[in-house]
């Protein structure tokens, strides 16, 4: 069914628009245990949340009658991974605002068209575009069969998208953000007063830690509401222009993209038409982290383009995607979901050391099959994603013979694989009843 685009300019003045909006602050505040902390002075989201209805109607008002003036954010700075990024605080009448608007624009930039874009999007993920990628890989197989011609593909990204993307009055982001706020108003553009909120919550003053203010002419408020959305059409033309190739594959989650097509001459007019649009949207190719891939069972590279080196398998959004169109969760991912159960197991052992080997091994099997399964509430974190996401059994038996060549090591406490020679995973999985992924997945 296809979607109709909302009147933004009759949303903003109508209560129902934030008070679905505040409950939804709310109860993601009370997820991380916040839900009694202070928005303001005596306030808390929880009373903001009790009295969501009568807060709705003073904000819708205030915005009809021209009185609502969103509040300067505050600039702060996070430290994550070694790196130092710039964010912001809004007000929370602002930050109520911004996140009704950004449920209206991305309504409407469905309505406008988001041509291969995942991000931010209700019923849209990483895995999703994934899962398309390797819809398209197996489409291509049928064709081409396991042994015909390479897939070519291009992943890219952005330099430092949300910092550099221009938001000055020329910039052609405002363009593309009009022509979606303006889709369902009934006079065919928004209102004045509308578009001058809108703009206001897209560029806000920023309140320095010293009380400086200033606008910025490059660069999004991170953590102010409408970010994602901005992310989502800034290079909306770019999109268009590469999807508009036949017969090409396109996903794009923010500034991540990936650019698949059977004929490397397809592949070199997508590179082109990037690279001529980029500028004129202003943003940058992250050209250090270009990848480009012939992809096939044999990982050969492209004699024709030495630039497209030989891989059977294509890593992308946190997922890996195999040459015969295959899912598995990304290398760092599996290892983690591993460590977590290495953990435990490790946290187990200890506890076991008076008993006999075999007995060791059955309470550890027992533990291990407690973290595998998704009823419990001690399953492993990662377990039902990991279930749904990967279609690869090869990884998947991969994961089951490192939890029990674990099991082993902690049951005889015998590094690597030594012990199975004691506890041999035949034993594990037929006497023991050690639950196997791969036998899970089967099962779904």
């Amino acid at each position: 069914m296809a979607l109709e685009p909302v009147d933004i300019e009759r949303c903003l003045v109508d209560p129902k628009t934030y008070d679905d909006t505040i409950l939804r602050i709310y109860s993601k505040r009370t997820e991380r245990g916040l839900g009694f902390s202070e928005l303001s002075p005596g306030v808390t989201y929880f009373d903001a949340a009790s009295d969501r209805r009568a807060l709705s109607r003073a904000i819708a008002a205030s915005i009809a009658d021209g009185t609502y003036r969103p509040q300067p954010v505050d600039l702060w700075f996070l430290e994550t991974g070694g790196k130092r990024r710039t964010a912001h605080m809004a007000a929370f009448v602002d930050h109520v605002v911004g996140s009704a608007l950004f449920k209206l624009l991305s309504h409407n930039a469905r309505c406008y068209g988001l041509p291969g874009v995942y991000s931010y999007l209700p019923g849209l993920t990483n895995v999703g575009a994934m899962r398309a990628f390797a819809a398209f890989i197996r489409s291509h197989r049928r064709l081409a069969g396991t042994t015909g011609g390479p897939l070519y593909v291009l992943q890219s990204d952005f330099e430092k998208y949300g910092d550099n993307l221009p938001v000055g009055p020329d910039a052609a982001l405002w363009r593309i953000l009009r022509d979606v706020a303006s889709l369902g108003s009934a006079g065919g553009e928004i209102g004045t007063a509308a578009w001058d909120l809108i703009t206001t919550l897209v560029r806000p003053v920023v309140r320095d830690e010293d009380g400086t203010q200033f606008t910025r002419l490059n660069g999004v408020a991170m953590g102010t509401p409408l970010v994602p959305v901005l992310g989502n059409l800034a290079v909306v033309p770019m999109d268009e222009a590469i999807t508009s190739i036949d017969g090409v594959f396109y996903a794009r989650y923010n500034d991540d993209f990936i650019v698949a097509h059977p004929d490397l001459s397809a592949i070199h007019e997508a590179d082109r038409r990037i690279d001529m649009l980029v500028a004129e949207l202003g943003v940058r190719r992250k050209l250090s982290k270009d990848l480009r891939t012939a992809l096939s069972a044999r990982g050969r590279p492209c004699s024709a383009d030495p630039a497209y080196r030989g891989r059977d398998r294509i890593d992308c959004l946190g997922m890996s995607v195999l040459y015969d169109g295959t899912v598995t969760l990304g290398p760092h991912r599996l290892r983690r979901f591993v460590s977590r159960i290495a953990a435990r197991i490790d946290g187990a052992a200890p506890a076991l050391a008076h008993m006999t080997v075999d007995e060791r091994a059955r309470h550890l099997v027992a533990a291990a099959n407690v973290m595998l399964d998704t009823a419990s509430p001690f399953s492993v974190a990662g377990l039902s994603a990991l279930l749904d996401a990967v279609t690869d059994r090869g990884s998947l038996k991969d994961l089951d013979y490192r939890i029990a060549r674990k099991i082993a090591q902690a049951a005889t406490r015998t590094p690597g694989v030594r012990g199975f020679r004691q506890v041999p995973p035949a034993v594990l999985y037929g006497e023991m009843g050690l639950v196997s992924l791969v036998q899970l997945r089967n099962s779904q």
